[in-house]
């Protein structure tokens, strides 16, 4: 259960980011940007009439002729966070699904403190768009709709994001919080369609998926399709197991880098901020 003082928590840690960063930059020149939210495309000869304070003099002074600078407007990004919520992320003493949902709504909560849209989305077999779509969306009211949601049995990621990719019509960055546990194949897939818009995996795991605790006779339970399987875990099979992991991890982060797409391995040990921080600073290299 997530709860709103979650989103109090937030409020903190963005009033102590934005202390960090004056502190930091106390004493700094600042930059001559020009703040009109433009971006320079070309130059074209100058005509009378044109704005004279976009004259380059620096062409000019190699060429002796007069040229403008064109710009085409800097469009805001909107960020598009999809949140896996199938079965096997319904696990973990802290919960896979809770702190994906929380690392979401960070993303979310940091976009319309930067006057970015953002879309906020979950999948399974199908994705789910949970939010307006707007700025300063009300994250109150997201909060609610992601704790009422029920974990649905398998994660279709190929198709969800396939599907989700002939959604995107602007600039944007999309962010997928998964723990990945299904066919490389499949997530391969997904990841190829959304190679044109900037793309971060983040795969969310439970500590006891990284690094199993128990040994001896166990159950094991797949939480997509309810199978089970008795087994004896002994030190080999679970070295075995973690060889295996790290193989799909690094087959994930493969993946990412041949699609120009930003990897990261979360454990949910970890505190969801200093997490968040690390993500953060990914988006905004």
């Amino acid at each position: 259960m997530i709860t709103l003082d979650f989103l109090d928590e937030l409020d903190r840690f963005q009033l102590a980011l934005k202390k960090n960063s004056v502190e930091m930059h106390s004493g700094e020149q600042k930059s001559a940007s020009t703040g009109h939210g433009m971006i320079f495309e070309d130059h074209k000869k100058y005509v009378p009439g044109d704005d004279i304070r976009r004259m380059d003099w620096n062409v000019y002074a190699r060429t002796n002729e007069l040229f403008v600078k064109r710009f085409e407007e800097e469009k805001s990004v909107t960020l598009h966070v999809l949140v896996d919520r199938s079965s096997s992320m319904d696990y973990g003493k802290v919960n896979k699904y809770e702190f994906a949902s929380k690392m979401g709504l960070a993303i979310a909560y940091m976009a319309s403190n930067t006057n970015d849209r953002f879309r906020y989305s979950v999948f399974s077999e199908t994705v789910t768009d949970i939010s307006s779509g707007r700025r300063n969306a009300n994250l109150g009211e997201l909060v609610d709709t992601l704790n009422q949601l029920r974990n649905t049995p398998e994660s279709l990621i190929g198709r969800c994001l396939t599907e989700y990719s002939s959604r995107i019509q602007n600039k944007s960055t999309v962010v997928v919080i998964s723990d990945f546990i299904t066919d490389i194949e499949e997530i391969e897939k997904g990841v190829e369609n959304l190679r044109k818009v900037d793309t971060v995996l983040i795969n969310t795991l439970d500590a006891t998926e990284l690094d199993p605790d128990f040994d001896g006779d166990a159950i094991l339970k797949d939480p997509e399709s309810d199978s089970k399987l008795r087994t004896y875990l002994s030190r080999s099979t679970k070295n075995k197991y973690k060889k295996r992991l790290m193989n799909h991890t690094s087959q994930i982060e493969e993946i990412a880098d041949k699609n120009n797409a930003h990897y990261i391995q979360l454990s949910t040990n970890e505190d969801v901020f200093n997490a968040f921080l690390r993500v953060w600073q990914l988006l905004n290299k």
